[in-house]
């Protein structure tokens, strides 16, 4: 028998979350490209801070990242995560802001921001739905919120950027969660949108370990479209 390939680092994302990963980094590269004035990017659901740790690294320069979160928890354990990744990865020209509130108060936190952040175009958003991991099971993310906050962020996104939603279907909840999102998603024009949607296959819902990811780009115009009155 060949031998055993040697195991990777556990710290390594899981096969969703490198999908995720991969189709915001692409949103990023495309502004690169194209340029464009300094972007927003949001982590809705802060956790633990892996995600925003992401963005943080892979952002266009002078770009904002806002990443918010209901639970004190995890803003405590994030907010040093963050730090380090931006001293280890020199991105001290990405501006942070971290906010303790649920991700359905996103339009009002961005009607505090100054009329400079207000302004700038939405380049990316990260979502995880479900509970903080390690942290309370009881907190989850809800249907309406997470609604709103989407709503809210497709309103705002640019052509060619990305959502993302990383949705946990095993907890009570969890699969209504991510079928209302589909739903809602749905019913986005094909002209303007793609909406790709990649799940486990092999594991059932009621199992406590199925989950999926949602990718939202909204697509570029025509040069037809663009000049049209």
């Amino acid at each position: 028998m060949p031998a055993s390939p040697p195991d990777l680092p556990a710290s390594r994302p899981s096969l969703l979350d490198a999908l995720a990963h991969a189709a915001l980094e692409r949103a990023c590269a495309a502004h690169a490209r194209a340029g464009g004035p300094p972007p927003l990017l949001v982590d809705a659901t802060l956790g633990n801070g892996h995600d925003a740790a992401f963005l943080l690294g892979c952002a266009p320069p002078d770009a904002l990242l806002l990443a918010v979160d209901v639970q004190a928890r995890a803003i405590e354990t994030a907010r040093p995560r963050l730090a380090a990744a931006q001293a280890t990865r020199q991105r001290q020209d990405v501006a942070v802001q971290i906010f303790c509130r649920g991700h359905e108060e996103l339009p009002r936190i961005l009607a505090e921001l100054p009329a400079c952040d207000r302004q700038r175009p939405l380049l990316g958003a990260m979502f995880n739905l479900g509970w903080l991991p390690g942290g309370d099971k009881s907190c989850l993310t809800r249907t309406p919120a997470t609604l709103a906050a989407l709503d809210f962020l497709l309103a705002l996104l640019m052509p060619q950027g990305c959502i993302s939603l990383h949705c946990y279907t095993g907890h009570d909840g969890g699969a209504d969660e991510e079928a209302a999102v589909l739903r809602r998603l749905a019913e986005l024009p094909p002209r303007r949108w793609r909406v790709a949607h990649c799940r486990d296959a092999n594991r059932e819902s009621g199992a406590g370990r199925a989950e999926s990811v949602i990718l939202v780009e909204r697509l570029p115009l025509s040069r037809r479209e663009g000049t049209a009155c």
